[in-house]
């Protein structure tokens, strides 16, 4: 007996189906999916749908073209960052190279070593 509750139970799936059982009525506007996600996109209740009909089409043009307008600028700020970082690097790397074979062509092998450790510190 023990043995065939115990292969049962193997069979049986991990995760039933749950339902939401939170009360969705004090929730203004509350979707009954019981999927639960950040969602960045915007919040289409009544109160906006009535805000946005008013609108004019230019307003709702403008608000389509500066949203893209920002993601572009982001996207580009971030480029720049990445890309001066890189170079940043580069040239850290390269006077560091440039002072560790200068100072060890004098036989400063002491200071070539600290000079190293301390540009890579």
């Amino acid at each position: 007996s023990g043995l065939s509750e115990r292969s049962m139970s193997i069979r049986q799936p991990l995760l039933r189906h749950r339902s939401n059982t939170t009360s969705q009525i004090a929730v203004v506007g509350a979707n009954v999916c019981p999927i639960e996600s950040l969602d960045y996109e915007i919040i289409e209740n009544e109160l906006f749908k009535q805000d946005w009909r008013s609108r004019k089409k230019v307003q709702i043009f403008q608000y389509v073209f500066l949203k893209w307008a920002f993601a572009l600028l982001i996207g580009l700020c971030t480029g720049l960052v990445g890309i001066f970082n890189s170079i940043a690097v580069e040239n850290i790397a390269g006077f560091k190279l440039s002072l560790t074979n200068n100072l060890m062509s004098e036989g400063k092998y002491l200071k070539a070593f600290l000079a190293f450790a301390g540009c890579n510190i």
